[in-house]
């Protein structure tokens, strides 16, 4: 079946009946219902075009360091529940939307496909969604949400994220303060090598920095050290690293930080204790990893993972769980198993709903503020009713990509609390490349995992230092993100609330733009160049107060900014700008 409606083409590759309603200017619905699936591969195809005038970059969630166009004849961008989201996002060099695209579907795995056709200059859309992967057995609807007003880039991708959340039925998950403060991480700093008595001891010289939360990384349920994954699906403390896991906590607790506890959710280690009676319900095996990847549609298997948590929650009173690689549950390389009488559902992202929805529900009526996170790229709308902390993925001692990657994040996740990854840098390193780490993620929440007795005095002095910044400005951290070229990887990054702004520059040579109704500015120079160029539209002069790195006052100083002017500021320092 094919017909258009208005500038869209709509095809449907078996008999159906098709109805289309517009919602508004930028919504249509389209409602489909039918007697029987066809046999193969069943496909509702949604396509139009627009001509590509003062576009020049695109965004989508996965696009991470790419910025540029893709053509008509590359493949589909998939999104499922569990990683990427349906969404698009259009733009000019002055980071002005110019056509903006997201479904309403946030759960199956479909493609968008949206790229450059080269013989006309035009922009061609195609939408796929696959009808047997909806879970559908004869009626499905979604939304298609289009927006070309002449709005910033960061606007643009708020208000779909504001649809998915009021329009789509999204909830969620509400999200503890101690979300929103720093945390310690074991990973980069400890690996495999998680000792009870190592934790604790950092966890001391932690608390006395302030932090509140330790997550505890991969290492504790296992002697071996290889970064493999064959121990994994036991869940037991090993007894040589942690004899008693219960009491390991509760010296945590006493020093007044929550504990949270790394598990990698799908695997299933081939040296489990549990290998036998999981082996043949597997989406696939994965030899170099030394496990196989769970699969969800068996009740067997959803209900031991919910148990394993809750045991884990009550046995050793956790505060809260990172459950990592929910983006791994699929087959792989290989075809899907086929469905059996012992599975309970057809499709694995219905599976993996059903898995997150009873898992946060067993977890939550016992500890409602529990703590979740979820990492890169399973971080999409829907999984927002289930994590309350979205944290980017692996780029260890990587400020370029740890920053781009957080500021994606806060433009797409609305209050969920967004986590850069883990930061860490050299003991021998300057202390200006070390403060580089956290001024990337400064409008995230920093997870730290450097070794606290092996750094060197004057790095562990800028890292309280910036900790104590985070705490005094974290609502205003929290402010809505003005962002200045996207596919230039926010060389200016700008937040404002209540009179106060924050304004940080990542690149050397760019203007700060002195926000007009802030009359306090703390300006953070990311860069190694100390010649900081500000910019006002109208004339305006500051007490400006100038620290480096480590906190040390370097100088006070009046300025006029009349047009632009000239400020020194150290490499990774602050100037805080005082109206007068």
């Amino acid at each position: 079946m094919d017909m258009t409606w208005r500038d869209l083409h709509l095809s449907v590759n078996m008999p159906a009946q098709l109805t289309v309603n517009e919602l508004d200017e930028k919504r249509v619905r389209f409602e489909l219902r039918w007697n029987e699936l066809a046999a193969a591969a069943p496909v509702f195809t949604i396509g139009w075009s627009l001509p590509l005038i003062d576009i020049q970059y695109e965004w989508h969630p996965n696009c991470r360091l790419d910025r540029s166009l893709r053509v008509d004849w590359q493949g589909p961008v998939k999104s499922k529940i569990s990683s990427s989201a349906p969404v698009f996002c259009f733009y000019n060099a002055a980071a002005r939307n110019r056509f903006t695209m997201a479904l309403s579907d946030v759960y199956t795995q479909l493609g968008c496909a949206l790229g450059v056709r080269e013989e006309d200059g035009m922009l061609l859309c195609r939408v796929e969604i696959p009808l047997d992967a909806t879970g559908a057995t004869h009626d499905y609807a979604v939304t298609l949400y289009r927006d070309r007003d002449d709005v910033s880039f960061a606007e643009a991708l708020r208000r779909v994220t504001a649809w998915w959340q009021e329009g789509c039925g999204i909830n969620p998950m509400p999200v503890p303060e101690e979300a929103r403060e720093a945390m310690y991480s074991t990973w980069y700093s400890y690996h495999q090598a998680t000792l009870a008595a190592d934790i604790e001891a950092e966890c001391a010289r932690a608390a006395e920095l302030g932090f509140k939360t330790v997550i505890v990384d991969d290492g504790w349920q296992t002697g071996d050290g290889q970064r493999g994954y064959a121990f994994c699906g036991d869940w037991e403390a090993c007894p040589e690293k942690i004899p008693d896991m219960r009491a390991h906590v509760e010296r945590i607790h006493a020093l007044g930080m929550k504990y949270m506890l790394w598990y990698s959710v799908p695997f299933m280690g081939y040296q489990s204790k549990h290998w036998a009676a999981f082996q043949d319900k597997l989406l696939c095996k994965i030899d170099r990893m030394g496990a196989g990847v769970l699969d969800p549609r068996y009740p067997q298997a959803r209900e031991y993972l919910i148990g394993t948590y809750l045991r884990a929650l009550k046995d050793w009173n956790l505060d809260g769980f990172k459950l990592d690689f929910i983006d791994s549950f699929n087959p792989g390389p290989n075809p899907l198993p086929a469905p059996t009488e012992e599975m309970d559902y057809a499709l694995v992202e219905d599976a993996v709903n059903r898995l997150m929805i009873d898992v946060m529900s067993a977890l939550r009526a016992v500890k409602p503020d529990i703590l979740i996170e979820f990492r890169q790229s399973y971080i999409g709308p829907a999984m927002r009713a289930f994590g309350n902390m979205f944290r980017v993925g692996d780029c260890p001692a990587d400020p370029l990509s740890n920053r781009v990657g957080t500021v994606d994040l806060r433009l797409l996740s609305g209050d969920t609390a967004v986590h850069s990854d883990m930061l860490m840098w050299h003991r021998d390193d300057r202390v200006e490349a070390a403060a580089l780490q956290i001024l990337s993620v400064i409008f995230a929440v920093p997870q730290i995992s450097v070794r606290l007795d092996v750094i060197s005095p004057e790095q562990k002095q800028m890292l309280i230092f910036w900790l104590d910044f985070l705490r005094r400005h974290r609502e205003l951290l929290r402010a809505p993100l003005e962002v200045t070229a996207p596919h230039n990887l926010y060389p200016v990054v700008t937040a404002k609330k209540d009179g106060e702004a924050v304004v940080a520059l990542y690149d050397g040579g760019r203007l700060a733009d002195l926000p007009e109704d802030a009359r306090k500015i703390y300006l953070l120079n990311a860069t190694p160049d100390t010649r900081i160029i500000l910019a006002s539209g109208t004339p305006r002069r500051f007490r400006a107060e100038i620290r480096d790195c480590v906190g040390r006052p370097v100088r006070e100083t009046e300025v006029d900014v009349s047009g632009v002017a000239l400020l020194e500021v150290p490499e990774s320092g602050l100037a805080a700008l005082t109206a007068l």
